[in-house]
Formats: C-alpha cells, sequence, structure tokens
C-alpha cells in the first residue's frame, strides 16, 4: 500500500503534471502485462504487495482495466481483500479502485482533447473509452464533482 486514502493518492497526483495512466503507472514502480492467462470473466488481477497486475489481453476497455488495477496497487495492503471482493462489483474495494480509474481518465481525457469542463460529453467520453454503459451513472458522478458541472439527465435512457 502506498497511500491510505483515494483522495490522498489524487491529490499526490495532481502535483505530477500528468494524467497518462502508463507514465503515472511508471513513476509509482508499478509494472503490468497484458495476459491471456485470465479466464474471460476476470477483467484484471493486482498483487498489491508486489506492486504488478495484470491486465485480460480480451477487455473491451483496457485503459479501464488498467488504471482501476493501478489504484489496487496504491491503495490495497494485501491480495487476500482482492480475492474476497473480486466477484461482487459493489464491494468498497472495487468501487474505491473505479472512482480512482474514472478520475484518472477524466483528467487524462481533457488534456487529450483540450475541453472546456462546460463542453464535456458523457456519452463521447464513455464511446472514446469503450465503457459498457454500467458505468455511466458513476461516471457521471466524478465527472460533476471533478469538473464542479451538471450533466443533463437526459444523457441517460434508463
Amino acid at each position: 500500500m502506498i497511500y491510505d486514502t483515494l483522495d490522498e493518492a489524487l491529490t499526490d497526483m495532481q502535483t505530477l503534471g500528468t494524467w497518462d495512466p502508463d507514465r503515472l503507472i511508471s513513476h509509482y514502480g508499478i509494472t503490468y502485462h497484458y495476459t491471456n492467462g485470465l479466464p474471460d470473466n476476470i477483467k484484471g488481477n493486482s498483487i498489491p504487495l508486489t506492486r504488478t497486475f495484470f491486465i485480460n489481453e480480451n477487455v473491451a476497455s483496457p485503459v479501464f482495466v488498467k488504471c482501476h488495477e493501478f489504484y489496487h496497487c496504491l491503495l490495497d495492503d494485501s491480495i487476500e481483500p482482492l480475492i474476497d471482493t473480486s466477484m461482487v462489483s459493489n464491494s468498497k474495494i472495487e468501487a474505491r479502485a473505479n472512482n480512482g480509474a474514472y478520475y484518472i481518465m477524466l483528467k487524462d481525457y481533457i488534456n487529450i482533447t483540450g475541453i472546456e469542463p462546460s463542453d464535456f460529453d458523457l456519452t463521447r467520453f464513455v464511446k472514446f473509452y469503450n465503457l459498457d454503459s454500467k458505468h455511466l451513472l458513476f461516471v457521471r458522478n466524478i465527472v460533476e464533482n471533478a469538473l464542479g458541472i451538471k450533466i443533463n439527465k437526459g444523457v441517460f435512457s434508463l
């Protein structure tokens, strides 16, 4: 474990001058590998004690998985909680890793596209990273908080 909280990790990252996931991962001395050795239903697996993670080669959104597993390496101190919660999508550990991943992706997206917060389009963001629609509400919450904007509820076809 490198940080105790997600906020602590994000605060430190803001001082680095980049939100590029590969540069962040390298900065923290974490390594990752793409593999075909994971079952299709497992998108990634991290081993925080060794600062290593694996990404299933067959995932639709490798950037999301990369950022998600990166956060496990930053915030989790052992592999046991990850094994216990890996199949529980609403666990606190998984939600924290998802929120961190969305934040990095958002900041990197803004840097890549150069858009202003007021021009942010949630559906374009989700398509850019090839995220499943199940991520929409969670991403919206991160975006609204991070950018200080409100996203039109008409975006959602729930």
